[in-house]
């Protein structure tokens, strides 16, 4: 179970990540992803899930993630962090099955095999003061 959904989250992020630097939809990226490759079926139906919650509450998540930058700017944010901390955050508020703890340490992973050197880091502390703030961890 946790080989298949980090690959859905891996999936996610990498439908999620061209809308970012805006290029086409989620959707469209996430239906080539899976015409590409062999992936199991709960991997993609995963996320499909994923794709789907953070499309339809986008500006609720990334509001929540700007609220909590501290000497940093939303625009300045790498993209693939965005991703990472959209589906991570969509996680926590419409995922409630999912345990904050894993969700957090799924998205460090994430962030540090396909982000920046740092992104482990910052992906953590961004997804450690949401989880305070909405009373979650």
């Amino acid at each position: 179970m946790k080989n298949s959904r980090r690959l859905g989250r891996v999936l996610a992020v990498q439908s999620l990540y061209p809308q970012r630097i805006n290029l086409k939809g989620p959707s469209m990226n996430l239906k080539n992803l899976i015409q590409g490759g062999n992936y199991g079926k709960e991997a993609v139906d995963f996320a499909k899930i994923l794709v789907e919650l953070v499309q339809k509450h986008l500006p609720e998540v990334d509001s929540l993630i700007e609220s909590v930058l501290e000497n940093w700017e939303w625009e300045r944010l790498c993209a693939l962090d965005k991703a990472i901390l959209g589906i991570a955050v969509t996680e926590f508020l419409y995922l409630p099955e999912i345990p904050p703890k894993v969700v957090i340490n799924e998205a460090i992973e994430i962030a540090k095999e396909y982000s920046t050197e740092k992104s482990g880091k910052f992906v953590n502390g961004i997804l450690d003061s949401i989880a305070k703030k909405k009373g979650i961890l």
